[in-house]
């Protein structure tokens, strides 16, 4: 006697074992909750219609599930008991309803503090008492609802963990696979071990065509075959209804002939074919045959784990892509976003790109070569000691700006003046022995008085200009480059040592170091710009002078000289600032001038690498 057979004939005739059989053993809400019902009402005393309404706890809507003495009370009775069932579900309380000659009883089912529903009754009789006991009487048998609700859980919690272990191993096979066509094999075979299949074939979703790429239990497939080519009609089918198909079927809401005629092709097999989708992409489709129908369970399960596996598939499958069917297949994808209804974006940035192209295709702007560069004045000036003596004082250092004139510095001079006295008294006594001479009127002596007297005057005269020169003064108005004698007074210098450096403030010249790549297109007359380092709010024009021919290494730059004037009289400048230097050196293309070093550079790595 089946479970529904059991509980739907007449109370007094139900048997008592069969109801506690299935209310023991049954899974299905429906028929334990008859059995639960039909038990409860034959315990109790002086029901005469009852109902069991369920739903989602503690959200509801809560429907009937089971009425008696049959289905038919369950909704006459929740549509009569409809106050003292409000009652009840809202005040979470058993709630009484009187009537002439009996009462509606509605009573909650809480469990753990939720709500899961309510027992709607009606009694014969209207004594208190009764009614007490038969709320009593529910309140003991709702432990049987909460004792299969555990139970329910308990199990659905098992087959989740199952599924989930399944899933897991079964996502590790498939990852363990290189290519995807093995991937898809390791697919079939474990649905067919896990659904006792007889077949299962798994088809790829190509150029809006199904292709079998792998079978359960096979390691190669013929794809001329007529039984091959009704699966892969099936799975075309599948994907264009995106929706599962099964056979036999009775009223299913898809048309699905190509299913049917392949189930004619094998009578007593139950056939389930799923389409594989990643959101609206179809990726294939997989078609199950064994000889027991699938429940809706098993397609549910058929679902989620072809969900899970359908991205490992695309995966797989997409790592087996030629470079040239990968360069196709995205240039096909360009092609179709750019021509489509969307991707406004994606158009824009096409257009810009293309009109850019034809920009440094065809367009010319002026080539600027930067170079490191410096000022320097225009002339230097240097001091040197003119005599060896010993610095006395110092007036200026580098950095001073001096006018023309200014004492730089001086040197010790009172061994010159006592050289200029000696002289002088020399002089004076040359001076007597001429006079003494001309008195004896001897005229060799007067001869040589008269040239000891003129050596005299040549010293004295020598010695005055070396005092003069014992100071450093500036010939111009300058700037010192070099020179700082503060911690130098007292100390002896030679003759021809450097004390000095000058530059004038108003003459400059720059010189830029051109790299051996662009040197060959300067040109004396060219012009350009100076951004300085000390100055970066302005720049200022330069006229390229001449070009050295002699090559400088300067941090790691091998390069040449190329010296300019600045056609500028900023008082801001100083000789010995830094800053870049750009260059015109005529038109170019733009697409040369942004890539002609890095084309260069590879022109020479090959021709190295050239045997």
């Amino acid at each position: 006697m089946s479970e529904s057979a059991a509980v739907s004939v007449a109370p007094e005739r139900a048997a008592e074992p069969d109801i506690w059989r299935v209310l023991a053993q049954s899974a299905d809400l429906a028929p334990f909750a008859r059995a639960w019902l039909t038990l409860a009402v034959q315990s109790a005393e002086g029901v005469r219609r009852a109902a069991l309404l369920l739903g989602p706890p503690d959200r509801g809507p809560f429907a009937p599930v089971a009425g008696f003495p049959d289905e038919g009370a369950a909704g006459a009775l929740t549509a009569e008991a409809a106050q003292p069932l409000a009652a009840a579900l809202d005040k979470r309380r058993p709630a009484v309803e009187s009537l002439e000659g009996g009462a509606r009883i509605g009573y909650p089912l809480v469990f753990a503090g939720v709500l899961h529903g309510a027992v709607l009754a009606e009694t014969r009789t209207p004594d208190p008492a009764a009614i007490r006991r038969l709320m009593r009487h529910l309140q003991w048998s709702a432990a049987g609802i909460e004792a299969f609700m555990a139970r329910d859980a308990f199990r659905r919690s098992a087959l989740s963990i199952d599924k989930a272990q399944f899933f897991v191993a079964a996502i590790e096979a498939m990852a363990a696979e290189q290519h995807g066509d093995d991937c898809a094999r390791v697919f079939a075979n474990l649905l067919a071990q896990k659904f006792n299949c007889e077949s299962v074939a798994v088809g790829r979703w190509r150029a809006q065509k199904i292709r079998l790429v792998a079978a359960a239990q096979s390691a190669s497939l013929d794809r001329r075959t007529e039984a091959a080519r009704q699966v892969e009609a099936a799975m075309e089918e599948a994907v264009d209804q995106e929706a599962a198909l099964l056979a036999p079927r009775a009223g299913a809401p898809n048309a699905a002939s190509a299913q049917d005629r392949l189930a004619g092709a094998r009578p007593g097999r139950a056939l389930l074919t799923f389409p594989l989708f990643i959101r609206d992409e179809a990726l294939g489709a997989v078609c199950l045959s064994r000889e027991a129908a699938f429940s809706q369970e098993e397609v549910d399960f058929v679902d989620a784990f072809a969900s899970a596996a359908a991205p490992m598939l695309r995966e797989k499958w997409a790592l087996d892509r030629s470079l040239p069917r990968l360069t196709y297949e995205r240039a096909a994808a360009l092609a179709q976003k750019l021509t489509g209804p969307r991707h406004a974006g994606l158009k824009a940035a096409s257009v810009a790109l293309v009109v850019g192209a034809l920009i440094l295709t065809f367009g010319g702007d002026v080539y600027r070569a930067r170079a490191k560069a410096q000022i320097q004045g225009e002339t230097r000036r240097v001091l040197s000691a003119p005599f060896d003596g010993f610095v006395q004082a110092q007036f200026a250092r580098a950095g001073d700006v001096v006018d023309e004139g200014a004492v730089l510095a001086q040197l010790q001079d009172s061994d010159l003046e006592l050289e200029r006295l000696r002289q002088i008294a020399r002089k004076r006594q040359y001076q007597l022995e001429l006079d003494k001479a001309l008195a004896k009127r001897d005229l060799a002596e007067v001869n040589i008085a008269r040239a000891q007297i003129a050596q005299s005057e040549a010293e004295v005269d020598l010695a005055e200009k070396m005092l003069a020169r014992a100071k450093l003064i500036a010939p111009f108005r300058a700037i010192v480059v070099s020179g700082d004698l503060s911690q130098s007074v007292g100390k002896p210098v030679s003759r021809g040592d450097n004390l000095f450096e000058l530059a004038p403030l108003d003459r400059y010249r720059v010189t830029a170091l051109v790299t051996e790549a662009d040197v060959g297109l300067a040109r004396p007359g060219q012009k350009g710009e100076l951004l300085l380092s000390a100055l970066p709010d302005a720049t200022f024009p330069i006229t390229v002078d001449s070009v050295a021919t002699v090559a400088q290494a300067a941090d790691g730059v091998n390069g040449f000289e190329v010296i300019g004037a600045i056609d500028s009289r900023d008082p801001r400048l100083r000789p010995g600032m830094e800053g870049v230097a750009k260059i015109e050196m005529g038109r170019r293309n733009i697409a040369w001038i942004w890539t002609h070093s890095l084309v260069d550079w590879l022109r020479i790595k090959a021709w190295s690498l050239i045997p």
